[in-house]
């Protein structure tokens, strides 16, 4: 375990004690009172992440076994991909309607922080476009067995990335509902082939479990970039925004406090640097990579 701690603390090159206040963190910054913010811990998000077992599941959201419909394949952000995820496993039918609305609340929490992981840390135009086509994904379906509802949702989202790409069958990125059809396209197929692949056909709440594992697994990935993200905004350059900027990284350190604590337990695979941690596709491809390497 402590081997586990030294990485993380490594790696965020700053351990953040949510019991120590911005004042003291920032000398400069305005004196902010953390315990009012711990209070607003995200209770539903919180029990999601005691789900996850590791980050196997930001290799499992995307099977190489799904057939490009792109030459070149879009990049993945962290909120469409969880966005999509989301989506596809709540429009099952034999789901516990508050399974259903556990989930949701625990997705809308867990934006909040991915929100200000991705603008602070993901801002190349792709990614940016990415974030912005999460807001896209919409699902309505008819009453159907999941294999149906899963097929459809590939079929559709097929039809309408290949209607927008480009000549050379490259994807059209100026479109942003083309970005979200081509991830829900790979994920609705990912989980085909999983639920194919099992001696039986699983039940609607068994594939909704097996999502959730997948969503909280990503969640605590991209949540390893909260210290880096609280540091920089304790560090904003602007004076006129400085205020602003400290009070939303107060917020943020007070509201992950519990989420901290559960990073601090987790191993982080090898070899995953600074550069690296921000991005859901190195994340995907380093852990892919370490199981080739066993294989």
């Amino acid at each position: 375990m402590s081997k586990s701690i030294g990485r993380w603390q490594k790696l965020s090159r700053e351990t953040l004690d949510p019991n120590v206040s911005i004042v003291e963190t920032q000398p400069c910054a305005l004196s902010v009172n953390l315990l009012a913010y711990e209070k607003e811990k995200p209770k539903n998000l919180i029990k999601l992440l005691t789900k996850s077992k590791g980050f196997s599941g930001v290799l499992k959201f995307d099977n190489d076994k799904v057939k490009p419909l792109c030459s070149e394949e879009a990049q993945n952000s962290w909120s469409l991909v969880a966005v999509t995820l989301t989506g596809i496993v709540v429009a099952l039918l034999n789901i516990a309607k508050d399974n259903v609305k556990g989930l949701l609340v625990s997705m809308t929490e867990g934006l909040e922080f991915v929100k200000h992981i991705e603008e602070s840390l993901n801002v190349n135009e792709e990614l940016v476009k990415a974030r912005k086509a999460s807001i896209r994904v919409g699902i309505e379906v008819e009453e159907k067995k999941s294999k149906d509802i899963l097929e459809w949702l590939g079929d559709t989202a097929e039809k309408i990335v290949q209607s927008k790409s480009n000549k050379d069958g490259s994807l059209d990125y100026s479109h942003e509902n083309v970005l979200a059809a081509n991830t829900m396209y790979r994920i609705s197929q990912t989980i085909l082939i999983y639920c194919t692949e099992q001696e039986e056909w699983p039940r609607d709440e068994e594939v909704f479990e097996w999502v959730s594992k997948i969503i909280a697994d990503i969640f605590l990935a991209c949540f390893t970039n909260l210290p880096r993200v609280i540091t920089m905004k304790c560090h904003y350059d602007a004076i006129e925004k400085r205020q602003g900027s400290i009070r939303t990284a107060a917020r943020i350190l007070g509201k992950s406090k519990m989420i901290m604590n559960i990073l601090k337990e987790c191993q982080l695979p090898n070899n995953l640097d600074m550069d690296s941690v921000a991005y859901l596709d190195k994340w995907h491809a380093l852990l892919k990579c370490q199981i080739l390497q066993v294989v």
